[in-house]
């Protein structure tokens, strides 16, 4: 079978090496550089502890209160857009209560699946820096510990084994001497791992084009359509033939889905990182600070710190005002960090669906079609697992229990979205 994969980022590149693993020819369009974008500078965890919906109870009444200060961990761009009030309609609907607990135990039931998952991916002879050390939770004040144990017993009441345990102010310090005096305490997350983000998409490239896989960067897809019972995907002169198309290209999806008249909520989400290199007063283990919702990433010879989603962004310009907000963070929570001047800033676009989930499956009535895409900040940690459950769909038509919370048709089905789709004309090249 030939499957062309639109998108050459972490999920797109972890497809394409899941189908070609299974004897699939695959074709990779990449309207950049493969891994150049929301997965260029990104935290980069393997994170069961944190595979939670974003929206969720208490969301709304936060970003109304961040709404006006663009520093905050979460702002939603003002607009006068239909489609983004559309989104955002739904999102409020997803902050009850009712509904985060059904997408955190769907979230939770894949996270399980996503370590084995990266092994997996290790055995096949993909090479990427991976760091199997735990996750810390510091906390500086009671509230925010009390908060963190909540949601580790929520975490735990939708079913998932237990991911934080809580540890004391000389057990963490002890751990990570970096932390500030204030800590009081915190949560670990022994289970969680990490990788360099970048080196995991040239790990998985490198080995597409060892066996044989075809990947054509920068080559925006302009256009594709139906061709018989196959697809057809054109970037200028350039086309190629497939039996089956999955779209893993984040925000873009949206964008050539609505070319063959199918709508699918999917928001742009900008984040920011800056990456720094090691330094003897840096941290020696990754934190999450949960307060200003911000990463820190230690790395071979980088400590990397990132945080912010920009709902609705149109650019990737860098805000110093959102650069500083996590740097401020970070070296509140690590005073005696000398941190190194000339970090390596970057944004990237992540794609978030209404209700947090991502979109992993067929679309319905449209036979070869597929969508990976809206992962938001679990890219990194469902990438693998993405790719072996669209490989058993694409090549096998065999559906895994846990693609079901994720299937597309949840956003689509029975709102009249689906419109006749014209063949394209002429064959591949």
């Amino acid at each position: 079978m030939r499957v062309i994969v639109v998108g050459g980022g972490a999920v797109g590149l972890c497809v394409a090496e899941a189908l070609a693993s299974r004897g699939a020819e695959v074709t990779v369009f990449e309207s950049a550089g493969c891994g150049a974008g929301a997965s260029a500078g990104n935290a980069g965890w393997i994170t069961p502890s944190l595979a939670i919906p974003i929206p969720g109870p208490g969301v709304i009444g936060d970003s109304l209160r961040w709404l006006v200060n663009p520093s905050g961990p979460l702002w939603i761009r003002p607009t006068a857009s239909a489609e983004m009030l559309a989104w955002v309609a739904r999102f409020v609907v997803s902050c009850r209560r009712s509904v985060y607990q059904q997408g955190l135990a769907a979230l939770q039931q894949a996270a399980a699946l996503a370590g084995p998952a990266f092994e997996r991916l290790a055995e096949r002879g993909v090479e990427f820096e991976l760091h199997d050390a735990p996750l810390l939770y510091p906390a500086f004040d009671q509230a925010e510990l009390e908060h963190l144990t909540r949601v580790a017993g929520e975490l735990v009441a939708v079913g998932a084994a237990p991911l934080l345990e809580r540890i004391s102010t000389a057990e963490i310090r002890l751990l990570e001497p970096a932390l500030s005096e204030r800590t009081i305490g915190g949560l670990i997350a022994r289970v969680d791992r990490r990788v360099r983000p970048e080196s995991l998409c040239d790990g998985v490239q490198r080995a597409l084009v060892a066996g044989g896989a075809e990947i054509l960067e920068r080559t925006p897809v302009e256009a594709l359509g139906r061709d018989g019972s196959g697809w057809i995907v054109a970037s200028g002169s350039t086309r190629r033939r497939g039996d089956a198309i999955v779209l893993a290209g984040g925000v873009a999806s949206a964008g050539l889905l609505g070319r063959l008249g199918i709508r699918l909520p999917i928001v742009a989400a900008k984040g920011y990182s800056r990456t720094y290199r090691s330094e003897e007063t840096g941290p020696r283990h990754a934190l999450y600070l949960e307060t200003p919702k911000v990463a820190v990433s230690v790395f071979d010879g980088a400590v990397r710190v990132s945080g912010t989603l920009e709902l609705g962004a149109r650019g990737l310009g860098l805000s110093d005002r959102r650069l500083r907000a996590i740097t401020a963070a970070a070296q509140q929570a690590l005073p005696g960090w000398r941190m190194p001047s000339s970090p390596r800033d970057w944004a990237g676009m992540r794609s978030l669906s209404p209700d947090g989930l991502p979109f992993i499956g067929s679309v319905t009535g449209q036979n070869g079609l597929h969508v990976a895409a809206a992962h938001a900040t679990l890219g990194i940690t469902l990438a693998p697992l993405t790719g072996e459950l669209l490989a058993d769909l694409v090549l096998e038509g065999r559906g895994s229990g846990a693609l079901t919370p994720f299937d597309p048709a949840r956003a689509i089905r029975g709102r009249g979205y689906f419109k006749p789709v014209r063949a394209m004309r002429g064959g591949p090249r």
